[in-house]
């Protein structure tokens, strides 16, 4: 089973405001939360070609949408999720804030690697790599000095994030 800490028993690390921690802090407090305020993300992203939801409050990464298949329903699934992009590589981290389980879309890749992605207006189909442990661990550090949140929701829960690294795919 995998253990999960209180977001009450996080501490506040010294990179963040009190006020942008209070904030983050309810933001995550629960993962209807979470699942309500991505699907209007969602909507908004799509509603707007990406120039509304690309950037998030509080939030120092970008965000694209990701869309992936359902592993129990076979439908078309899409969340927005912040990524590091490196050239054409787009990271993206399973975090969920550090609960228990990992994200839906997560699953899904695990599932069935097929996705498609959208940055701001660009679409394009996705070559997806799960990272294995040793390059996850190579690049982890890059990555939690980009999005320090990151790390906080890692030391919530002994539950591994999943890495995966998004490619357009040649046609």
């Amino acid at each position: 089973m995998t253990y999960v800490k209180p977001l009450s028993e996080l501490e506040k690390p010294d990179w963040i405001s009190e006020a942008d921690w209070r904030a983050t802090l309810e933001r995550v407090e629960s993962l209807d939360r979470i699942r309500a305020d991505a699907k209007a993300h969602v909507e908004t992203y799509l509603a707007t070609g990406g120039k509304e939801g690309y950037r998030q409050e509080l939030a120092p990464l970008p965000c694209l949408l990701i869309t992936t298949i359902g592993r129990k329903s076979g439908k078309r699934v899409t969340t927005a999720l912040n990524f590091v992009q490196q050239g054409n590589k787009h990271i993206i981290v399973g975090s969920l804030a550090g609960a228990g389980g990992d994200p839906g879309w997560a699953l899904n890749l695990r599932s069935n690697n097929q996705a498609w992605v959208q940055v701001q207006d660009q679409k394009w189909e996705a070559q997806v790599q799960l990272l294995t442990e040793p390059e996850r661990a190579a690049i982890w550090p890059s990555l939690v000095k980009i999005m320090p949140l990151w790390e906080v929701f890692q030391q919530r829960t002994d539950r591994r994030f999943p890495v995966f690294v998004l490619t357009p795919k040649k046609h």
